[in-house]
């Protein structure tokens, strides 16, 4: 064990957060600090089953208040973001004021698309270190991406519940079908955006702030088997197709392995048969996002904000049956239409104003 190591996870009672504390217990690597949201049985049987020493429910107030104070006074050498939702900028702004030489591990698309390039410039800034959690910005970590050096940049998708089922009706398809992922098991907003593709927009938004790619440049193939998670083809001709396993834990490890260098996972080295190596161009016209694909990639950074509050409101509303499923991108272009705002911003502080004026108009989109 390793002494003075710190680590926090915030979000620790989601799927990928108890993935995580699991493999950490049976390693026996120290967990500082843990987060969740509403789970407070599951967070409290978390912080005694792995002997963490500070918990956090962040839907209390004085638990806020607390978990801030947590990190103005704490030296973290690795931060998690496993939750949900934009307001963890918030709780990136102050660790990236008190820490150095750190790691942010983060699989929250909504704070990168957030905190945009304000947050990685930030990163930069304080000499920490960004590593993206999801597969396809993973499989991207270790190139030397340059925006001059790159012709196309594709992440791929694996269909969801509905690609490989061509006589599905998504004009009649219910919530228990909506959530059915084939491969794997998630919450139900990413299991909505998975089967309508939503997400991919999301990940290509997350893609370029990331990795200062221009947009023009990101599109996304279908990979039946989540085997191959990003192509690149650069401006030599050369391609670049980056693949592993489908297993979280290999994300979710690499931070602790700039600590643990011998930690590992057993691997299936059954790579390159024709099955897993397949893809193919996303051409199904029953999924509406297609014909909106190029001028999606056209967004600034406060529609691609928008775009994803608009996906969040769609939601909600599909989930109380007051929108029909295959209705759910056509209300966020109709509304991203009546959005017109124009300022830069310079803070934190300016985006969550902004998202607060964008939530404030909600009752307006219909």
């Amino acid at each position: 064990m390793i002494k003075n190591l710190k680590i926090l996870i915030i979000g620790s009672t989601g799927e990928l957060g108890s993935k995580l504390l699991k493999y950490c217990g049976k390693n026996k690597i120290k967990i500082t600090a843990i987060t969740g949201y509403n789970n407070k049985r599951k967070l409290k049987l978390q912080k005694i089953r792995f002997n963490v020493n500070n918990s956090f429910l962040l839907s209390e107030k004085v638990d806020q208040l607390n978990f801030k104070k947590f990190l103005k006074n704490s030296k973290i050498n690795i931060v998690y973001f496993l939750d949900f939702g934009y307001k963890s900028i918030i709780y990136a702004d102050l660790f990236l004021r008190n820490n150095t030489n750190s790691y942010l591990a983060i699989a929250n698309k909504e704070m990168i698309l957030a905190g945009g390039n304000l947050l990685i410039k930030k990163i930069l800034k304080t000499k920490n270190n960004l590593i993206p959690l999801d597969s396809e910005h993973f499989s991207l970590f270790n190139l030397n991406l340059k925006n001059e050096n790159i012709k196309k940049i594709f992440i791929t998708a694996s269909g969801g519940p509905f690609y490989f089922n061509k006589i599905i009706n998504l004009n009649k398809v219910n919530l228990k079908q909506v959530l059915s992922h084939p491969k794997w098991k998630m919450g139900i907003n990413n299991s909505i955006d998975s089967s309508n593709f939503v997400n991919k927009i999301l990940e290509m938004y997350e893609l370029s702030i990331i990795f200062k790619i221009d947009l023009t440049k990101i599109d996304f193939l279908i990979s039946r088997e989540a085997y191959i998670h990003s192509v690149v083809l650069n401006n030599d001709n050369t391609l670049n197709i980056n693949c592993f396993d489908n297993d979280m834990l290999i994300t979710l490890i690499k931070p602790l392995q700039n600590y643990y260098p011998n930690l590992s996972i057993r691997n299936n080295y059954e790579f390159m048969t024709p099955r897993k190596m397949k893809l193919e161009k996303f051409n199904d016209k029953r999924f509406k996002i297609i014909k909106y694909l190029n001028p999606l990639k056209k967004l600034n950074h406060f529609q691609q904000i928008s775009f994803m509050l608009l996906n969040n409101f769609a939601q909600k509303r599909y989930l109380n049956s007051d929108l029909k499923y295959n209705d759910i991108v056509d209300y966020i272009i109709k509304n991203l239409k009546k959005i017109n705002f124009n300022s830069k911003f310079n803070s934190f502080d300016d985006t969550i104003k902004f998202i607060n004026y964008i939530k404030k108009e909600y009752d307006n989109f219909n």
